[in-house]
């Protein structure tokens, strides 16, 4: 991964920052404006240089969600697909079955249940009388299929804190973090803020390109302390959490899987969560 900088201040502050990867034991190189070019000759870039993470990776969400839903199908889990959960019958200390919006399922019975909705999650628990606080925080992203030219790494546009990652044959953009609460409206003054951020790095990549992009936006799920939610509840013995992860879903995503993996079969945990205890605010 690449971190573009097109100011010297930028650029210096991601010289520390590269300092402080290499006293962690990742590999951060800094790189001249010509050096960057090297790298990456597809596209002219405006640039007062750069960081170059070689460790570092990007993929496709939709690639791998495909490549999931057909790896849990084939392990036999059955996926209930446009079904939404109404509410719940608990007795006691434990959770009974969940109410849905299927006719032919209207509870789902089970002996875990692990609430991993996103932002919706606070809504999902809330009749159970367990609060999660979290705030949408909305990103948006602009992809071009088949693009003149494609990048041969990712990148981060440092100072506009835009991320670029190729995909295939089309190339993504996207970045932005607005507190709106759950509101998928889109804000065009939000996407033309990319688009220009895009034009001040790679003076080709012109906002009139930008016009033949698909614009979608996401809600983050956004704790007050920043830190996702992991681990059960304690007011219920066979209820869990796994969301609240912001920013980081896909990088955090393995572990939270593995730390849940854990829980539910009662094996020690691979590390302490002691800070992600979806009780912390409760």
């Amino acid at each position: 991964m690449l971190m573009l900088c097109n100011t010297e201040q930028g650029l210096n502050e991601e010289t520390k920052a590269a300092a402080y990867a290499r006293r962690l034991g990742i590999s951060a190189e800094v790189l001249t404006p010509s050096a960057t070019a090297e790298l990456e000759p597809n596209l002219r870039m405006d640039i007062a240089g750069s960081v170059y993470f070689p460790v570092d990776c990007h993929l496709t969400p939709g690639r791998l969600m495909m490549s999931l839903a057909r790896e849990v199908e084939r392990a036999g889990v059955q996926v209930s697909y446009d079904t939404s959960v109404d509410g719940w019958r608990s007795k006691g200390d434990r959770i009974e079955a969940v109410h849905t919006n299927r006719a032919d399922a209207a509870e789902l019975a089970a002996d875990e249940y692990v609430i991993c909705a996103g932002i919706w999650s606070q809504n999902t628990v809330r009749d159970l009388g367990i609060r999660i606080p979290m705030q949408a925080g909305k990103g948006y992203s602009l992809t071009l299929e088949h693009p003149a030219s494609l990048p041969r790494v990712c990148a981060i546009l440092s100072e506009a804190r835009v991320a670029v990652t190729p995909m295939g044959s089309s190339l993504r953009f996207a970045g932005t973090m607005e507190l709106t609460g759950i509101d998928e409206h889109i804000d065009a003054a939000r996407v033309r803020g990319i688009v220009n951020s895009v034009a001040a790095y790679y003076p080709d990549v012109t906002p009139t390109r930008l016009k033949q992009a698909t614009v979608r936006m996401g809600l983050r799920p956004c704790s007050p302390d920043g830190l996702p939610y992991v681990g059960r509840v304690s007011r219920f013995a066979n209820l869990s959490v796994a969301t609240g992860h912001a920013m980081m879903g896909m990088s955090l995503g393995p572990i939270t899987g593995k730390l849940m993996a854990e829980t539910l079969s009662g094996e020690p945990l691979s590390c302490n969560v002691q800070g992600l205890s979806p009780d912390r605010y409760a």
